[in-house]
């Protein structure tokens, strides 16, 4: 996935079921963080707590973060949410056709879009690396 590329605008649903647009995100004049997650991904559940962490600790209205899931079992996320006490920005991308538009192969993943919509960051850094991600999204805001 080539960097500088700007983002695949796919329709994916909300928990409650609404279609949502990745363009309701992305290419706003804000930077984008993606964590592509599932339920049944212990690595992934072990970075919800430092990704929530981060979108709190950041409060920064220029940085956006969206977390993805990959799950084909609906219920599966939606209950894995509510035990992690995920908030934010949650999507379903149930036949993972985000993962294959953008050449995700294994999860949990992480990718930045820069204030243009554009990937500034393939394999971005996990949520575990603290304050070292914190001042690299603060340093494209």
């Amino acid at each position: 996935c080539a960097v500088g590329r700007p983002f695949v605008d796919l329709t994916m649903q909300d928990p409650e079921g609404k279609e949502v647009k990745l363009s309701d995100y992305a290419g706003k004049g804000k930077v984008l963080m993606i964590d592509f997650w599932a339920s049944w991904c212990g690595p992934c559940c072990k970075e919800v707590p430092h990704l929530q962490a981060l979108e709190k600790e950041l409060q920064n209205e220029n940085v956006v973060f969206l977390s993805i899931s990959t799950d084909t079992d609906k219920e599966a996320w939606k209950k894995k949410m509510v035990e992690l006490g995920m908030h934010g920005n949650q999507l379903h991308d149930r036949d993972n056709t985000l993962c294959n538009a953008l050449n995700v192969k294994g999860i949990p993943f992480f990718l930045i879009y820069d204030k243009e919509g554009k990937l500034h960051t393939y394999k971005a850094m996990r949520p575990s690396s603290g304050d070292v991600l914190k001042a690299f999204l603060e340093a494209l805001e």
